[in-house]
């Protein structure tokens, strides 16, 4: 296969990415009230209702929007804030709203309309379909080889929950795509030796992942690892150029926090507000309650943690309401509701041990180098995910996704050994699979949608703060 052909199906991946997203962000409701079947009232143990049911987190992003498109600079995040439940977001850093800002002014479009979803949304699915090119990339430059390349941006192009989240409006997919893109010219680097234009692509790339998001913090070992991996090591003045053009993208942001909250990642300020979200301590209690002979904390990481974000990865919906093969009620749904779920996941395990397999290939293992890279990243990212798990319970799998890249590589090497290097093979699974998927959840999301906001007259009083049930909790990072 040439570079160029190689190239125009990565391209493809890409578009296909960019038009599911739009599919996705077009069904799902925006700015829509709504219920929860699977959460219940604490008041009244009717439905949770929710000011907006349709893609978590999404109405206070947009709110972050809606404040700097009024003219009063970038929001202070305060725990005392008595409007906390639409304020929530406040503490982001601020990459992601200003693109957004340009959007919405470039476009004239309404943010506080609820008809305009798909076209308040498209750049998301534009930075979504960045994402895939960036794990071509990622696959070409770590290994050398373009089918590598075209497994993983497959795979990140069609898996349903990543899909969904570039459909909606979040800082999330802007961190997966500067995340990956990183990681790809780290691995040029080390590969092919570092020039002044990779270093300044990995400097300004790494400042402007860790103004989206403070998950990419995650990067600065992987720079210091890089520094270590031979043949081709950075000069010290290329060390120079990235470690200054970081810096001069990110410090006036951190700067200001410091200056505003005490700390530049402003944590102190998030863990106050997010004082009132379930904690592990409450959601231990809960599966000791529910027995299952597991003690209390097994229960919370297998059950819980472990189950909820296995589910996740492939997709739940809404506010972690929408579950695959669940008809309308999560909870009460009859014979194995899980079973597709179950399926799902001993597939993701034949795949993650075909990976393993693979690396002990001399075809495979003559790129220690690369192995080692990605898999500390991996590792750097699902340490912080355990970390934020050990306090509150928030068991979904978009918090792994800044590895979406990594995680791609590992499905492209399994499924290349597999196909005996075969890429149609490779490539062909990964569109039956993950491809029948995205036709089964888009035909069952409207429908599911629709149940959650007709029902909203049903409920008992209308509350602009979501509270955690004994069944189902909703992230707010």
């Amino acid at each position: 296969m040439t570079r160029k052909t190689a190239l125009t199906i990565a391209a493809a991946c890409a578009v296909l990415h960019l038009v599911l997203a739009c599919i996705y962000a077009n069904i799902t409701p925006y700015r829509s009230a709504g219920i929860l079947l699977g959460q219940r009232d604490p008041s009244t143990g009717a439905p949770q209702r929710v000011p907006d049911v349709g893609a978590p987190d999404e109405r206070q992003h947009v709110n972050y929007v809606i404040h700097l498109l009024d003219g009063k600079g970038f929001p202070v995040l305060d725990p005392q804030d008595p409007n906390l439940g639409e304020n929530y977001q406040a503490h982001q850093p601020p990459l992601f709203y200003i693109l957004h800002i340009g959007w919405s002014k470039i476009t004239g479009a309404d943010l506080n309309d609820p008809g305009q979803g798909l076209k308040v949304r498209f750049p998301n699915a534009l930075i979504g379909a960045a994402t895939v090119m960036g794990a071509f990339f990622l696959g070409l430059w770590a290994f050398r080889r373009e089918d590598v390349g075209l497994v993983a941006a497959s795979f990140v192009a069609l898996l349903p929950m990543n899909v969904a989240l570039s459909g909606a409006i979040s800082n999330d997919p802007l961190l997966y795509c500067l995340c990956t893109w990183v990681l790809a010219f780290i691995a040029k680097g080390c590969q092919e030796g570092w020039s002044t234009k990779v270093a300044v692509a990995v400097g300004i790339g790494t400042g402007l992942a860790v103004i989206t998001k403070t998950t990419a913090v995650g990067l600065l070992p992987i720079l210091l690892l890089a520094l270590f991996l031979g043949p081709n090591k950075p000069a010290p003045k290329q060390i120079a150029i990235a470690t200054i053009t970081l810096l001069l993208v990110c410090t006036p942001w951190l700067a200001r926090n410091q200056s505003l909250y005490g700390d530049p990642l402003a944590i102190s300020a998030f863990n106050k507000a997010f004082v009132n979200s379930p904690s592990r301590e409450l959601m231990t209690q809960v599966a000791e309650a529910q027995g299952g002979g597991k003690s209390g904390n097994q229960a919370y990481w297998v059950d819980w943690v472990g189950w909820w974000t296995a589910r996740s990865f492939f997709g739940v919906f809404g506010y972690m309401d929408i579950f695959l093969n669940e008809q309308g009620v999560p909870f009460t749904s009859p014979r194995n509701p899980n079973a597709f779920y179950r399926v799902l996941l001993a597939i993701g395990v034949l795949i993650t041990a075909g990976w393993a397999i693979a690396l002990r290939k001399v075809e495979w293992s003559e790129q220690k180098r690369m192995h080692i890279l990605l898999s500390a990243f991996l590792l750097i990212v699902g340490v912080l995910f355990l970390r934020f798990n050990a306090q509150y319970f928030q068991g979904q799998a978009r918090y792994l996704f800044p590895a979406i890249g990594v995680i791609g590589i590992g499905v492209a090497i399994s499924l290349l050994n597999v196909a005996k290097n075969r890429l149609a093979v490779a490539v062909g699974l990964v569109v039956l699979l993950l491809g029948g998927l995205n036709i089964y959840v888009l035909s069952k999301l409207p429908g599911e949608f629709e149940r959650r906001t007709l029902m909203v007259s049903n409920t008992h009083g209308p509350k602009s703060n979501v509270q955690v049930s004994n069944d189902a909790t909703i992230g707010r990072v």
